[in-house]
């Protein structure tokens, strides 16, 4: 699972190539800018920055619940989340796009959302174990992991936070080829597509038996 929903995480940071400089994944960078551009006197970046860190925590929040409440019996809902996300995303911008060719505030803030929302995919009791955009929480693990290892206390326990990390430099790999291949302009239509694709594979292989592993 990790694995399948490291590339739209990765795809959605290529974004920002195109995005006037907005984070979709890097919550520190929006944090530090909440504070930052009110410095500056940039009063609307600042307050820009704070709606897409809420919008985040919103997409948590929100696959959470329904995890608890919708997807009771499977693990899928956030990568459903994420890609239905992303269609908005693509869908506003192609209904407001902004004079300068660049993304305004709506695609952002959809792809804020699915981002917070697929963080949520991989949890154990309730609690999520392994974040999919926080990728220097992932190097901490597996850092923490080989010391582990070679002091003889968890063998093997970083592979799964070292396979999610190769995943999200794959998944940077392959959407910066298809950023570039497919022109700016049609990137976020080119994500959608991807992550509905991945959305698809996730549901078919998803299975109740992994609910044992969740602590469910």
């Amino acid at each position: 699972m990790a694995t399948i929903n490291a590339s739209p995480t990765t795809e959605m940071s290529r974004e920002l190539l195109y995005s006037s400089g907005w984070y979709v994944t890097f919550m520190t960078g929006n944090t530090e800018r909440i504070i930052l551009q009110h410095i500056k006197g940039a009063h609307a970046l600042g307050i820009s920055a704070l709606v897409t860190v809420l919008t985040f925590v919103l997409g948590v929040i929100v696959a959470t619940l329904a995890r608890l409440y919708v997807w009771t019996k499977a693990r899928h809902g956030a990568t459903v989340l994420t890609a239905t996300s992303t269609v908005a995303a693509s869908a506003s911008d192609a209904a407001f796009s902004s004079p300068k060719d660049e993304f305004g505030i709506a695609p952002v803030l959809c792809l804020a959302f699915g981002l917070g929302a697929l963080n949520t995919s991989i949890s154990r009791k309730g609690e999520v174990v392994m974040p999919l955009s926080y990728v220097t929480g992932t190097l901490v693990k597996i850092g923490q992991g080989v010391g582990l290892h070679i002091a003889g206390k968890k063998r093997w326990g970083w592979v799964a936070h070292a396979s999610t990390y190769a995943g999200f430099l794959l998944g940077a790999g392959v959407g910066g080829l298809l950023f570039n291949a497919f022109d700016e302009r049609n990137s976020l239509l080119t994500l959608a597509a991807v992550a509905v694709a991945i959305a698809v594979v996730t549901w078919r292989l998803d299975h109740p038996r992994f609910l044992e592993k969740d602590g469910h």
